[in-house]
């Protein structure tokens, strides 16, 4: 078992890495807790290394996964529209899609909006939970290199927003009604956001490389 102390106070300089947005090559930075790394020729955020993140992605990730289980079990929202009532479930978002015969788009929105978004929480949580009870295990590389790769197609912040601007047309011409489902979704993508403000490559990186040491 790691000190999660341990982790949240390491930075090991390893080896050399590239600026994403110039690829101007650098020595990984050695930081302290609260310290941010800039490239010396563009002034981009290389790394970050936040206080207590360990904890912090436990404990969101873990209520993320959480409230994500709990909006997809009550309506999302209510339309009323000349005496008529029709509930809909965040499943909708993307059945209704099929049932149009947009198949592709109903998988593509289900990914986006729900399995993606889940399955980098759940990663995040299991990655780091491991690696503090267990240390480093063979299948540690292949967990981050899934949420990184998973982090660019999910999409759950931005169809709330969608959902947002929606609302305003909509009432306009029916009376919306706001469910269960709506504020879960709602804290859902508020934990998700944090973790993902969390999330720093080189960090992760560096926690397996620490963890084979001890």
């Amino acid at each position: 078992m790691i000190e999660t102390s341990k982790l949240n106070g390491s930075r090991l300089l390893s080896s050399n890495i590239a600026c994403q947005h110039c690829d101007f090559m650098m020595a990984e930075p050695q930081l302290q807790p609260g310290q941010v790394a800039l490239c010396p020729r563009c002034g981009h955020k290389i790394s970050r290394l936040r206080v207590n993140a360990v904890n912090e992605l436990l404990s969101y990730s873990l209520t993320g996964l959480i409230l994500l289980i709990l909006a997809t079990l009550f309506p999302f929202m209510s339309f009323t529209l000349n005496g008529n009532m029709m509930e809909i479930t965040l499943w909708q978002a993307a059945t209704e899609f099929y049932i149009e015969n947009y198949k592709v788009l109903a998988f593509v929105v289900f990914f986006f909006i729900v399995l993606f978004p889940g399955l980098i929480l759940m990663f995040v949580f299991s990655y780091v939970g491991t690696l503090i009870l267990f240390g480093r295990r063979f299948y540690s590389p292949i967990i981050v290199s899934a949420i990184f790769g998973l982090l660019p197609w999910a999409m759950a912040e931005v169809f709330f927003v969608g959902v947002l601007v929606s609302l305003i047309k909509l009432t306009t011409i029916a009376e919306i009604g706001i469910g269960l489902s709506f504020w879960a979704y709602l804290l859902f993508c508020l934990c998700y956001v944090k973790v993902l403000s969390l999330i720093d490559k080189h960090q992760f990186w560096s926690w397996m490389d620490l963890a084979k040491k001890i």
